[in-house]
C-alpha cells in the first residue's frame, strides 16, 4: 500500500477474464480494485475496473514521458516470457502475467513521483477514458531535424566524467549480468525440476500397480507409491511458487538494470549537450567582446582585415553601424544560450 499523506492507497489485480470469444482479437482482462483510506476522516473510497494489457502499457508509457528522470517499474514483458509454457491465453501464462501486472501497479504507488500522476489517477479511477487514447498530433520537427540532432547526439562525447555515474553504471551492468545468468542457471532448474516430478509420479503410480502383483508387499507397495505421488505434488507446487515469485521477479530486476543503464545515457546525452552548449556560449561571448573593444579575431591577419573593408565600402555598408548590429544580434544569441544553458 501507499502511505503517502494523510491516504493510504491499496491495488490487487485479480480475476482474469478471457473477453472476444469468437472474434479475431480475443484478450483478457483483469480487476483492478483500488480502495483509498482517508486516516484522519476514516473516509473508504474503493473503485473497481477492468483493464487489459494494453492499458497497464498505456499508464507504463505515459509515466515514462511524464518523469523522463525517474525509472518506471517494468512491466511483465510480452517478449521475455519464455520460461512460460502454452499460449497466452493459458491458465499458467495469465496467472503470471497477473501477479506482474499487480507487482508494477504497487511498485508505482510506492514511488514518491510516480504517485502523485494524474494518469495513475486516471487509470485506477476513470470509467470512461477512451479520451486518453486519442492520437496525439506528431512532432512538429521535420526529418532533417531529427537526423541533425541523432548526428550531434552520436558525435558528442562527454568531456568531464563523473566518477559517481561511471561507478554507478558498472555496478549496475555488472547486476544485470548475474541475474541473466541467475535466470538462465534457474532456468535449467527448472526444467529438471519438471523432470523429476514426472519420474516421481511415473515410480509412484508403478509401485502401486506393483502392490495389485505381488501380494505379499502391498501394503508397503501402495503406501511407498502414494508417498511418492504425495512428493511429486509437494514438488511441483514448490516449483510453481518458486517460478512465480521467484524466476518472474528476476526478470523484472533485469528490465529494472535495462531501464537505469538508459537513464545513465540520457544523463550522458544531456552533459554533453550542456558542455557544447556552455562552449558555444563563451565563444560568442568572447566574439561579442572582441567587436566591442574594436580588436581583430584571433589569427586575422591585417590583409584580410583590409579587404574585408574594401568589401564593406563596395556595398556602402557604415563598418560601425555594421559592427554595432553584429554585437547586437550577438548579444541576443548569448541571451538565448544563456536560458538552454540555465534550463
Amino acid at each position: 500500500p501507499d502511505d503517502s499523506g494523510d491516504v493510504e492507497t491499496e491495488v490487487t489485480v485479480d480475476q482474469p477474464r478471457k473477453e472476444g470469444e469468437g472474434t479475431s482479437n480475443p484478450f483478457v482482462t483483469y480487476l483492478v480494485t483500488t480502495t483509498r483510506t482517508n486516516r484522519r476522516t476514516r473516509e473508504i473510497r474503493r473503485y473497481a475496473l477492468r483493464r487489459r494489457y494494453q492499458d497497464f502499457a498505456w499508464l507504463h508509457e505515459q509515466l515514462y514521458k511524464q518523469f523522463v528522470a525517474s525509472v518506471v517499474p517494468p512491466l511483465p514483458d510480452r517478449r521475455r516470457l519464455e520460461y512460460l509454457t502454452g499460449d497466452r491465453f493459458s491458465e499458467d501464462f495469465v496467472g503470471k502475467r497477473k501477479h506482474g501486472l499487480e507487482r508494477f501497479v504497487r511498485r508505482v504507488i510506492l514511488h514518491p513521483l510516480l504517485r502523485t500522476s494524474h494518469h495513475l489517477t486516471v487509470f485506477l479511477e476513470a470509467k470512461d477514458w477512451s479520451s486518453e487514447y486519442e492520437i496525439r498530433p506528431k512532432s512538429e520537427n521535420g526529418v532533417l531535424d531529427s537526423i541533425g540532432d541523432t548526428l550531434l547526439n552520436t558525435f558528442s562525447k562527454v568531456r568531464k566524467r563523473d566518477e559517481r555515474f561511471i561507478e554507478m553504471r558498472d555496478t549496475v551492468g555488472r547486476l544485470g549480468d548475474n541475474l541473466a545468468r541467475t535466470q538462465k542457471l534457474y532456468m535449467r532448474v527448472t526444467k529438471r525440476q519438471h523432470d523429476l516430478q514426472q519420474a516421481y509420479e511415473e515410480l509412484g503410480t508403478g509401485l502401486v500397480d506393483l502392490g495389485d502383483i505381488e501380494t505379499g508387499m502391498t501394503m508397503a507397495l501402495v503406501e511407498a507409491g502414494n508417498a511418492l505421488k504425495a512428493h511429486h505434488l509437494a514438488v511441483k507446487r514448490l516449483a510453481e511458487q518458486t517460478e512465480d515469485l521467484f524466476l518472474g521477479e528476476i526478470d523484472e530486476y533485469i528490465s529494472y538494470c535495462e531501464a537505469y543503464l538508459d537513464l545513465l545515457r540520457q544523463r550522458d546525452q544531456k552533459q554533453a549537450e550542456f558542455e557544447d552548449l556552455t562552449e558555444y556560449l563563451q565563444q560568442t561571448a568572447a566574439e561579442r567582446d572582441r567587436l566591442a573593444n574594436h580588436q581583430s579575431a584571433v589569427g586575422v591577419s591585417a590583409v584580410t582585415n583590409f579587404i574585408k573593408g574594401k568589401v564593406r565600402d563596395l556595398r556602402g555598408v557604415d563598418p560601425a553601424i555594421s559592427r554595432q548590429q553584429r554585437i547586437e544580434n550577438l548579444g541576443a544569441r548569448i541571451g538565448e544560450l544563456e536560458a538552454a544553458v540555465d534550463a
